[in-house]
């Protein structure tokens, strides 16, 4: 029997491990020693790419990330808020070990663990064989849940280990309860609300808000909602990343992330979208094609007064704008379009990522 296990199960603490290319020893062992029922409320390994992509709504750009690690300890956060009824957690780790192939880059790994108040990053390399570096993770991460949740506060991790972490004020707290809730950094400006993921914030939104505010005569803030139906909430280590690279902007946070409930909670706005965006709410499918639930968005717009300011984007080889758009005509009368001669950036979040991935990769052999 397990003694760290044992005293693990006996505090106050109930939480999910998704754990995927190490870690499994840390599970063996919490699952043998008598009383896992306490603290283990599910556990997966999703070693498949197509099993993790379940566990996170949509394939990671990166299996063996801390990005990845935050995400699956999110989505084991909101797991055990389904399943626990104490002080709960959600343990992620993604690991790249030592095999029988050879691989290219480090032998790496990354966990992170999530509470209601908290997110803790991880990152550490090794240079063994598999059962040494499976070991060594292994009680990496005993020593980070003895720190943070055990009984041993003066237990270090490991200095080889990179850490991070975010905590989060009662209020911010709230973003992950499942009623609607907003809160701002900076000046608290509502009329016109720009919503986005900002994964990166580059020019091209920057120039949006700007050209919006100019055409609208109002003032203008970003929007980022936390979560998505499909996918874990963003961990607060990742909110705390985005909100600095606002560099002092003012920005709503949210936890709406359908339009129809950002009207709701901000009556009387004209949002800030692309055209691809409002393609997307204007059609039935985006609604699992259910029509009530796609009439009740569209009355929503009319209740709330919600306007819409479209800008253009370039599609393969057209620059597509709100003329080209097939609407029903309850939404297309809320929309403006913005002339093409006023915006035209093709700036796009998904190919700095892409580029700043092949950067990385370079670096790491």
């Amino acid at each position: 029997m397990s003694t760290r296990a044992a005293e693990f199960h006996a505090n106050q603490w109930q939480g999910v491990f998704y754990l995927t290319g190490g870690g499994i020893s840390l599970l063996a062992e919490l699952l043998e020693t008598p009383g896992a029922s306490q603290s283990v409320l599910d556990a997966q390994v999703p070693y498949a790419i197509g099993a993790l992509t379940d566990l996170l709504g949509q394939e990671p750009e990166q299996a063996c990330s801390s990005t990845t690690a935050r995400q699956l300890a999110m989505a084991a956060y909101e797991r055990a808020q389904a399943l626990g009824n104490r002080e709960l957690f959600g343990l992620g780790c993604t690991a790249s070990l030592a095999t029988g192939r050879i691989k290219k880059g480090q032998h790496r790994a990354h966990w992170a663990v999530q509470t209601a108040s908290d997110t803790f990053t991880f990152s550490a390399t090794y240079d063994s064989d598999r059962s040494g570096e499976e070991y060594a993770l292994s009680n990496h991460i005993w020593q980070s849940l003895q720190q943070y949740m055990g009984n041993h506060p003066d237990q270090k991790v490991d200095p080889g280990v990179t850490q991070m972490h975010a905590s989060a004020t009662p209020s911010l707290q709230k973003l992950l309860n499942p009623e609607p809730f907003s809160h701002c950094f900076g000046h608290p400006v509502c009329n016109l609300l720009f919503p986005g993921s900002f994964n990166p914030i580059h020019e091209g939104h920057k120039e949006m808000l700007r050209v919006a505010q100019a055409l609208t005569g109002l003032e203008g803030a970003f929007e980022l909602a936390i979560k998505n139906a499909d996918k874990p909430s963003l961990d607060y280590l990742t909110l705390k990343e985005r909100q600095a690279d606002l560099h002092g902007a003012s920005l709503w946070l949210t936890n709406t992330p359908t339009f129809d409930g950002k009207a709701q909670l901000f009556p009387g706005a004209t949002f800030i979208v692309g055209v691809d965006t409002l393609e997307r709410i204007g059609q039935l499918r985006f609604y699992q094609n259910n029509a009530d639930q796609f009439d009740r968005a569209l009355a929503c717009f009319e209740q709330q007064d919600t306007l819409f300011l479209v800008f253009g984007r370039q599609q393969d080889s057209k620059f597509k704008t709100l003329e080209d758009l097939q609407l029903p005509h309850t939404l297309r009368q809320r929309c403006t379009g913005v002339p093409q001669d006023k915006y035209q950036n093709n700036i796009s979040s998904t190919q700095i990522r892409q580029q700043q991935r092949r950067q990385n990769r370079s670096s790491d052999h």
